[in-house]
């Protein structure tokens, strides 16, 4: 929505670095020494025009490093279940397939992983029949990233079966994933928003930004269209922000990496106050009331006769 900026009180400007916030965890804090006030007969507008933020995102954290492997029989009774757990971190394919070929303790030495550099996809070999496998206390979290498909109803598709040719080879049907999070949002708990995510949700989110460089590389996002929020508050001496990833999980970056965030401050009159109700037919009866006919003095005599 546009609004008017239609008051003659100055625009601020609010320079968030994390190097200056007094908290870090589970929010970046920030104690504003002078609070934005507002005017009783204003408004508050705030936005964000610039974010700056390493990208140094991990690719594998707690909510997708274990995978989880079935040993068979040749009748297809389960012989034993297992789970290879990843250190969080930065992989590559690569580094992902030299982890799983690195184990070196039974079961989990049974099973090699191989890098398909042409078409980007993961295969498993082992001596004995296997398959990729998924459940609550056996879970493989990593499908995304692995190659695993998906059906209908947007779930993974779990067990991944082996293919006996050459040897007992899992194939999986999708490319890998290690892309760490396409976007990053920006949520604050300290103002009250109204935006809606995909499930329907209504949540807090600030802002959504792309990760747009390579690892090692600086995030530099400013929108080409901002988003302005009316506030409902005339006193704000405190921000509170938080990173979280596509899948609403809190952003995995070391303590370390620091967050800049640039907020515009705008006042306006509040605008004016229409009903919800215009255009419908209550609104219309509202408006334009029905009265009554007075009753004709003819009809009265005609009675009397």
């Amino acid at each position: 929505m546009s609004y008017k900026i239609d008051t003659q009180i100055q625009t601020a400007t609010v320079y968030l670095d994390s190097t200056n916030c007094i908290s870090r965890d589970p929010y970046y804090k920030y104690q504003l020494a002078t609070p934005i006030k507002c005017p009783t007969a204003c408004r508050l507008l705030i936005s964000v025009i610039g974010v700056s933020l390493p990208n140094v995102i991990m690719n594998i954290t707690e909510h997708n490093n274990k995978l989880s492997f079935q040993i068979l029989t040749s009748s297809g009774t389960s012989v034993l279940i297992y789970t290879i757990t990843f250190p969080p971190g930065i992989y590559s394919a690569w580094s992902f397939r030299d982890y799983i070929n690195g184990q070196t303790v039974a079961p989990a030495n049974s099973i090699q992983c191989v890098y398909d550099e042409k078409q980007f996809k993961f295969s498993f070999v082992s001596t004995n029949r296997f398959q990729v496998f998924n459940n609550t206390n056996r879970p493989t979290t990593c499908g995304s990233l692995i190659g695993a498909a998906k059906d209908i109803n947007n779930e993974f598709i779990y067990p991944i079966v082996y293919n006996s040719s050459p040897a007992y080879t899992v194939y999986m049907p999708s490319t890998v994933n290690f892309i760490a999070t396409p976007y990053v949002f920006v949520k604050i708990n300290s103002l009250s928003l109204s935006n809606i995510n995909s499930r329907g949700d209504i949540n807090d989110t600030l802002l959504r930004f792309p990760v747009n460089c390579e690892y090692g590389q600086m995030i530099q996002y400013r929108p080409t269209e901002t988003n302005r929020y009316l506030v409902n508050k005339n006193n704000i001496n405190e921000f509170n922000l938080r990173l979280e990833d596509i899948h609403n999980n809190p952003l995995a970056i070391p303590s370390g990496a620091e967050l800049q965030v640039i907020l515009k401050i705008e006042f306006i009159f509040p605008p004016e106050q229409l009903s919800y109700e215009v255009g419908t037919i209550s609104h219309f009866f509202k408006e334009n009331p029905i009265t009554e006919a007075e009753p004709d003095d003819d009809d009265d005599e005609v009675e009397g006769l």
